[in-house]
């Protein structure tokens, strides 16, 4: 065997393959897809062991021949080469068969289908596989289109012209194999949407290739063998995710909640910008939900995982998870506890709906409830609604949370408002048994008499529409949205108090009840630390918080990074960001900073920096909410459904598992990945409502809803400092016991909202 005059720079065949061509070769370590022959030490570039093959065998047309092979390697290569063509070649016929699985096209002749011929039979043989009598079809007019081709997804071949018996016939083909297809879909309860699947289509032509005569994966199979082979496709391309976690940092998502069978469960979900991977699920039954039990589960979660991967633990806000998180933070003190902000906004809007401190705004969300529930339970005037005034549209709009729901909802009740009016004015109401009930006439008096609510839901909309954006901005899973929050919820305040004219009688409480929530619970130095690192927001001239968000920002580095020397890399380089030096100050990054997502922004122009701008992408890969465990639920829901069996735990993890992982590579966007995020303008367009910002009540509404709270008139302005804000009610809801927390960032049921300081 001839010596390698590479040296040490090559290394043995991989473990790749069995192949044994690659017992003839070597790998350079640095150039995977080049290798070496051991007998004439040709360096063969690129095409891997194919290439070598041909080398090997002495085929000329693709590589030089080796002249010092031995005859039997030469000959044990061109039967492997043989060997891959002749698979290629099968390759091939089957992907063409795949391509047409419905027979091939006829040619229809005119004249016999004028004579009445029997034009049917060869697409029925060659579709179905069925012979029948008949005469045969031959091709004179020239003309081709397509026949049952027609029916099936637009990858099939078109095929001739088919006759009118032919299309008939092929009709009634399709309507049968659909009518077969729809009786097993509704006999088993599937949601429509399935039909959207990119899976669905593939399917169908599967079965379709093979013909009749298929028998589909049985009870055990399904639950078996084809469920693991597509929890082990899943996990292969979740490999591909895991390994982005050393770069970018995850997050760790954890939510419990309970099914309808009171069954408490936990899911753990893993987030980084590639996508969100589903960890497991437990099941808590019988365990005492306290802060030491929560710290035992997440502590597992986080050895599972690795903890030099984690930046952040997201839970619950409940004071058991918040407990158990600091401890968490205090065993590793290199990653971060965060409460969900989706969460933490929800409860912002359901203290501006509490009665306690705004009962008019309580009162008109009553009002409108009792409105959508009266028609929505009556069939005759939900179909009069939808058919003649909202062209289809819904007065409720679903949200990711309770109270977001209920903010939607009045927003359509703007939207419509003259739509509303028009049908419990219209002769078909007026004519209706429903319009002389108790509750209807209580409905159309609410629309129609009532403007106080009409105000109310004016004002309400105006007040809380900045909030559900930064809902919306936290709860999305495509883009990371930890460079954003801080300035995010800032603009949400400003915007308000446009909105109320900059008079602090009217903002005040509101205000209050945001920054009671931000500075007790949501906020975390993570987040400014993203909105530092943020250029889009950071360089922006309208930015007055750089000190603040600078101290967070410190704070962070102290903790994610544990290396002094590091930490020292980092503070030194942060000049060059400040200032817009070196690679940071061409003018390419200054014009790409708002048109960049962050993290691609300090990709390309942080290299100059390597220490600060690894901080700055794991900092950035952030996402802020645990909403992404709450699209489980309904799987979960629906494994333990009583019409079906019992699955142990093992198996539902498997299933759930499998369903936000599925997609291939190919099927994820990530196409707009680099776009940066708007947080003010996230909401649909069709979602926008234009308010009018002179409403002449608007001050007489919030005047009269804070006299019913306090009896009092409100017009001298005051500042609103966050220092001096007292904490208030906080909803227990969850089936986790409440242990004690820090009296500084305790949230107590029994405070009273206190608007004295907004008092004249």
């Amino acid at each position: 065997m001839a010596e390698n005059s590479f040296g040490s720079s090559t290394a043995s065949a991989p473990a790749r393959s069995d192949d044994p061509a690659w017992a003839h070769a070597r790998v350079v370590p640095e150039a995977r897809n080049n290798t070496i022959c051991l007998y004439c030490n040709k360096l063969i570039k690129g095409g891997g062991i194919t290439r070598l093959k041909y080398h090997l065998a002495g085929i000329r047309g693709q590589v030089e021949s080796c002249k010092s092979a031995p005859d039997d390697v030469k000959w044990q290569m061109k039967q492997l080469v043989e060997d891959l063509n002749k698979s290629k070649q099968t390759k091939r016929k089957i992907n063409a068969e795949i391509a047409r699985p419905y027979g091939d096209p006829i040619d229809i002749d005119e004249e016999e289908e004028e004579e009445g011929g029997d034009v049917v039979a060869r697409s029925v043989s060659q579709s179905v596989g069925k012979r029948d009598k008949g005469k045969g079809v031959q091709s004179t007019s020239g003309k081709k289109g397509s026949g049952i081709q027609n029916y099936f997804a637009p990858r099939t071949t078109p095929g001739a012209q088919p006759s009118i018996k032919s299309a008939l016939a092929s009709k009634a083909m399709v309507d049968k194999a659909k009518m077969a297809w729809s009786k097993w879909w509704f006999d088993s309860n599937i949601s429509f949407n399935a039909a959207n699947s990119v899976y669905y289509q593939p399917a169908i032509d599967a079965i379709a290739s093979i013909g009749p005569g298929f028998k589909g994966p049985t009870y055990q199979e399904l639950r078996g063998p084809l469920l693991r082979n597509n929890v082990r496709e899943v996990n292969d391309f979740m490999v591909d995710i895991k390994n982005d976690w050393k770069e970018y940092g995850c997050s760790v998502m954890s939510d419990g909640w309970t099914n309808q069978k009171q069954q408490p469960i936990m899911n753990f979900l893993v987030y980084c910008p590639r996508g969100t991977m589903f960890l497991k699920s437990l099941d808590t039954s019988g365990l005492r939900k306290d802060a030491e039990t929560l710290f035992g589960i997440f502590d597992t979660v986080v050895q599972e995982i690795g903890v030099e991967y984690i930046v952040q633990f997201i839970t619950d806000n409940d004071s058991s998870y918040k407990a158990a998180g600091k401890k968490l933070m205090m065993k590793y003190p290199a990653l971060f506890w965060s409460p969900c902000a989706a969460h933490c906004l929800d409860l912002m809007l359901e203290n501006i709906a509490d009665r306690r401190y705004f009962p008019i705004i309580d009162d008109t969300v009553r009002k409108a409830k009792h409105v959508t529930k009266y028609i929505y339970n009556h069939g005759w005037v939900l179909d009069l609604m939808r058919r003649e005034y909202t062209n289809g549209r819904e007065l409720c709009r679903p949200a990711i949370t309770r109270f977001a729901t209920n903010f939607l909802s009045l927003q359509c009740f703007i939207k419509f408002k003259k739509e509303l009016r028009q049908m419990f004015t219209s002769d078909e109401w007026v004519e209706s048994a429903y319009a002389k009930s108790v509750v209807g006439k209580e409905v159309s008096k609410i629309v129609l008499e009532d403007h106080e609510f009409w105000s109310q839901c004016h004002h309400i909309v105006k007040v809380t529409e900045p909030l559900v954006r930064v809902l919306r901005l936290v709860d999305g899973d495509e883009k990371p949205a930890m460079g954003y929050l801080y300035e995010a919820m800032d603009r949400a305040k400003e915007e308000i108090k446009v909105r109320m004219k900059h008079k602090v009688s009217l903002y005040g409480p509101y205000v209050q009840v945001i920054n009671a929530r931000w500075d007790k619970q949501l906020y975390s130095h993570l987040h400014a630390a993203g909105c530092f690192l943020n250029p889009a927001i950071y360089f922006r001239p309208t930015f007055t918080k750089k000190n603040e968000v600078h101290r967070g920002l410190i704070s962070t580095i102290m903790r994610l990074v544990r290396d002094p020397e590091i930490q020292d890399k980092i503070s030194s380089q942060l000049d060059e960001y400040k200032k817009s030096i070196g690679d940071f100050g061409m003018s390419l990054a200054i014009r790409q900073r708002e048109k960049l997502n962050p993290v691609s922004w300090w990709e390309q122009f942080g290299l100059g920096t390597p220490e600060l701008r690894t901080f700055a992408i794991r900092v950035l890969s952030q996402c802020c909410s645990a909403t992404g465990c709450e699209r489980n639920w309904s799987i979960f829901e629906d494994v333990h459904s009583k019409r079906r069996n019992r699955l142990e735990h093992k198996r539902t993890n498997d299933w759930v598992a499998e369903e936000p992982g599925l997609l291939d590579e190919d099927d994820l966007n990530l196409d707009n990945l680099d776009a940066p995020i708007a947080p003010m303008n996230v909401e649909d367009d069709d979602e926008v409502i234009v308010l009018n910002e002179d409403i002449t009540e608007d001050d007489r509404v919030v005047k009269e809803n804070h006299r019913r709270v306090l009896g009092r008139s409100f017009d001298t302005p005051c500042d609103t400092p966050a220092d001096s804000v007292n904490p208030f009610a906080v909803d227990a809801d969850d089936a986790f016991a409440v242990d004690a927390v820090d009296a500084d960032d305790a949230v107590d049921d029994n405070d009273v909202f206190d608007f004295g300081e907004f008092d004249k």
